[in-house]
């Protein structure tokens, strides 16, 4: 695993302390990231669910795209998720939702791993 990938995984770990994750090198530098319980909010049942994500070896300039999350999740207020929110993929052998949500700033190294969950994080909670 390339060092600025480790050193991503490591702020992360900061970031979310209380939760356990799941790393699983990808071969090729980067690596397979699986926050097992990430708080998703008072708009969301249950209010937690794991969230994962490969990054990729360009990181950090390269997106982390797309995210999943797990299928457990859904909106407190029983609308269905729509796209760019969309159920039926697969992460890392669990079912999962994809969350599709690009940064065409991360090529200019603008990403940081943490900062793109928290986006990403920011977005479901603003959804319509």
């Amino acid at each position: 695993m390339k060092v600025e990938v480790a050193k991503g995984i490591e702020e992360l770990k900061r970031q979310f302390s209380s939760s356990a994750f799941k790393v699983t090198e990808d071969g090729a530098g980067g690596a397979y990231v699986v926050i097992e319980t990430v708080p998703f909010g008072p708009r969301f049942r249950p209010d937690h669910a794991w969230l994962g994500f490969q990054i990729p070896a360009q990181y950090p300039y390269a997106d982390i795209y797309p995210i999943f999350v797990g299928t457990e999740l859904n909106r407190a207020d029983g609308r269905v998720f729509a796209v760019p929110v969309t159920r039926g993929h697969n992460f890392q052998g669990r079912a999962a939702i994809q969350v599709s949500r690009r940064n065409g700033a991360a090529q200019n190294g603008l990403q940081k791993v943490t900062a793109k969950v928290l986006k990403v994080l920011d977005f479901l909670e603003r959804l319509p």
